[in-house]
């Protein structure tokens, strides 16, 4: 507590509500441990702060036209964000940054697939770093026969497990997940999962011997000393 006050994290979610809610109940838990809150969130699926008071909310603007707003295709959708958010982001946080009646900025905790921020459970980020192999394998795209077929690579999922994205371009969606997300997690300060060592210590141990950044289970209680700006992908 001593050590988080006059701290402030910023939280980046991607602007869809499954990746929203569990962030903003982190961003929740460590509020009350003393950290102040800035939420930055996009003009798409745009939050209300009204439904968090205790939180600073900054509207950065993601230049996505109606039509583009309203696409279906989810994996094009997050590539346009990841696009036209890079030069808005960039200028949010610099004003946050420099913004001396506010708290110094300790950490920023962002979506993993907003991947330009770096210039879920623990099995599933395996599972999407390993899309070529999967592919390779004949697991994706899924087939209806091969739905109940153990995927021997990644106990105890079987191909129905696998996540699936509606998009038209399936290998762009590969490629996006398996070699930016990559990169992402490498460029990271670390990595918070929405999960526990007892749910998934197998799949969070072969992560931490993959990738040389901490992990950090939102079930673990860790003591972290608060670094000048850091950042972690979530």
């Amino acid at each position: 507590m001593e050590q988080s006050k006059g701290r402030r994290l910023i939280f980046f979610p991607l602007p869809l509500q499954g990746h929203i809610n569990p962030m903003l109940e982190l961003a929740s838990v460590l509020h009350s441990k003393g950290f102040s809150i800035t939420i930055m969130h996009t003009h798409f699926n745009s939050l209300n702060p009204s439904s968090y008071p205790h939180f600073t909310f900054h509207s950065i603007p993601d230049g996505l036209s109606e039509s583009e707003a309203s696409t279906k295709d989810i994996v094009l959708l997050i590539s346009l964000l990841n696009v036209k958010c890079v030069e808005p982001f960039r200028a949010a946080l610099a004003d946050l940054l420099s913004n001396v009646s506010e708290e110094p900025v300790a950490c920023l905790i962002a979506d993993l697939r907003f991947h330009f921020t770096q210039s879920v459970a623990a099995t599933s980020l395996l599972v999407y770093t390993q899309f070529p192999l999967l592919h390779e394998k004949g697991y994706l795209p899924k087939q209806d026969s091969r739905l109940e077929e153990p995927v021997v690579e990644f106990p105890p999922l079987k191909v129905k497990d696998l996540p699936v994205i509606r998009t038209l371009d399936p290998e762009k969606y590969y490629q996006l997940v398996a070699g930016r997300l990559k990169t992402g997690v490498k460029a990271s300060s670390g990595l918070i999962f929405n999960s526990f060592e007892d749910l998934e210590g197998n799949s969070l141990a072969t992560i931490r011997q993959e990738f040389p950044v901490p992990v950090f289970p939102i079930g673990l209680t860790r003591n972290v000393s608060p670094q000048p700006l850091a950042q972690a992908a979530y």
